[in-house]
């Protein structure tokens, strides 16, 4: 799947679509779609990405699912790919700076594997000690 190509429309009241352009929406609330019910970000205003961790760290994934991206505290949503052909050292290095607030979540974090699984797993388990927030 081609990124570049990935367009998502909306419906209007009176049933015309429209394409919507990412560079002009900071989020969509999908429901019925082929995503399920989600929300779509946009990332660098020319991407769609699909969040699949909401929490105080959201992690969001291209449409096509192969490119991570992460937000810490609503912060800008930048690229920070882990996991899939990337060393495990590398992943855990882009990981560990979201985490390292957290001495038990960094402590257990520090002793895994940078695998994929793994880091959504860590990323998940500090959102749930961290607390909501649910913008």
């Amino acid at each position: 799947m081609n990124t570049a190509e990935v367009r998502f429309k909306i419906k209007d009241t009176t049933g015309n679509k429209s394409r919507i352009d990412p560079g002009k929406v900071k989020f969509i609330k999908s429901s019925n779609s082929v995503d399920g019910d989600c929300i779509i970000a946009t990332v660098y205003g020319k991407w769609f990405i699909k969040r699949i961790i909401n929490g105080r760290i959201k992690v969001y994934q291209l449409v096509d699912g192969i490119i991570f991206f992460t937000s810490k505290d609503d912060s800008e949503v930048i690229s920070n790919d882990f996991g899939g052909l990337h060393k495990r050292e590398d992943s855990k290095e882009r990981i560990r700076p979201l985490i390292e607030d957290n001495a038990i979540i960094l402590q257990e974090f520090n002793s895994m594997k940078g695998s994929e699984k793994n880091i959504l797993h860590i990323i998940e388990k500090y959102n749930a000690l961290e607390g909501p927030n649910e913008i």
